[in-house]
């Protein structure tokens, strides 16, 4: 990738959801230990949820073995301790945390200036994507019940796993065809140096929000603001 390109102003920006829309232990540090401690609650009270069941049923396919209730939910659980992207199991958590979110139990967190500047990014006709483990309706409903809800509003679209993992080259790939642009286009916004090498790979332009001292790769810092289209920069 040239490097005039890496600091042109791009389309699209896809905006990594743990770490720039939420805080970037969101997953391991706010939503997994609330699933942890929730989930049997929940699947108790939503036991006869259509929904709920044919989650469960796919995360029992998943696993690939005969697990009783005790069992699945022992399996369920060693998986979100471990981290791991498994779409039914995010699927699940996002249930979870829907849920918590309409009750108040979890209080989303979004930074008034990271607002204002993704409110001038699409005021000024660039396309804004998610993109997180986080699953799609949860991401949703996290930046709805933020302090700052317009922000939902501003985004063209939201991805999760079900597109592909968030260190996979092919999942970046796949969003630029979904969101109709070329790769070279599109700007890929992330604090994860894994995740920015993987779309870099893909060809789309990679930026971290922040300098990082130990950051092994040379991905360039931009700011939100710096991603503004030259004619709209200072207006």
């Amino acid at each position: 990738m040239a490097a005039s390109a890496a600091h042109s102003a791009p389309q699209a920006i896809i905006l990594a959801f743990e770490g720039i829309l939420a805080p970037s232990g969101v997953l391991r540090e706010t939503l997994e230990p609330h699933a942890q401690e929730a989930l049997p609650g929940f699947l108790e009270r939503h036991a006869e949820s259509t929904a709920v069941q044919r989650t469960l049923a796919d995360i029992l396919a998943y696993s690939g073995r005969e697990l009783d209730a005790d069992g699945l939910l022992a399996q369920i659980r060693a998986w979100i301790r471990g981290g791991q992207d498994i779409t039914p199991v995010r699927q699940l958590q996002g249930m979870v945390w829907a849920d918590a979110l309409e009750a108040g139990a979890l209080q989303p967190q979004l930074d008034a200036a990271t607002a204002e500047a993704l409110v001038h990014l699409h005021a000024a006709g660039v396309a804004l994507y998610s993109f997180g483990a986080t699953p799609a309706p949860v991401q949703r409903d996290w930046l709805r019940h933020s302090p700052h809800p317009e922000v939902e509003e501003c985004l063209d679209g939201l991805f999760d796993t079900r597109i592909g993992g968030r260190r996979d080259a092919g999942s970046y790939r796949r969003l630029a065809e979904e969101i109709g642009r070329t790769p070279e286009t599109v700007l890929v916004l992330s604090a994860r140096g894994d995740e920015l090498d993987c779309a870099h790979q893909a060809w789309l332009m990679t930026a971290r929000p922040e300098a990082d001292p130990n950051a092994q790769d040379a991905h360039p810092v931009r700011s939100l603001t710096s991603l503004m289209p030259a004619g709209a920069q200072g207006s």
